[in-house]
């Protein structure tokens, strides 16, 4: 289960970095406006994302928020790298953007997380305070 959720996980990571690379010029903007679109955008997109990778992987009831886990793991390790490298892997995004694409792709999987655990469907047992 964990392997298949990072896999569709690594696979969400490829499309939205070549997104970025393609047209990321585009949605991230210098202007503090339209930054503050983008930002406002990555938990809609991260939750819509969640809820259809989790739909498409049909877990068992319960597993969804370990599926989740598995989901946003490599986007978590492989945006480390992308914004440590900003320049060099988005070089169509204003370099002074690195920031706000940080904080863009830790929204965006804290999102994928917090969709996952609350689709979790717990058994009565495991609802203890």
């Amino acid at each position: 289960m964990i392997l298949r959720a990072m896999g569709l996980g690594f696979l969400l990571w490829l499309a939205v970095a070549a997104a970025f690379r393609l047209g990321g010029q585009v949605f991230f903007l210098p202007e503090e406006g339209a930054r503050m679109i983008a930002f406002l955008s990555a938990p809609v997109l991260g939750v819509a994302a969640a809820w259809i990778i989790l739909k498409l992987l049909r877990e068992a009831r319960g597993d969804e928020g370990e599926a989740s886990i598995g989901v946003a793991l490599p986007t978590l390790f492989l945006n480390g790298f992308a914004t440590h490298e900003f320049p060099n892997v988005f070089p169509n995004i204003d370099p002074t953007l690195d920031a706000t694409f940080g904080a863009w792709t830790l929204l965006f999987v804290g999102s994928i997380l917090f969709m996952g655990l609350s689709m979790t469907k717990l058994a009565p047992q495991d609802e203890r305070v």
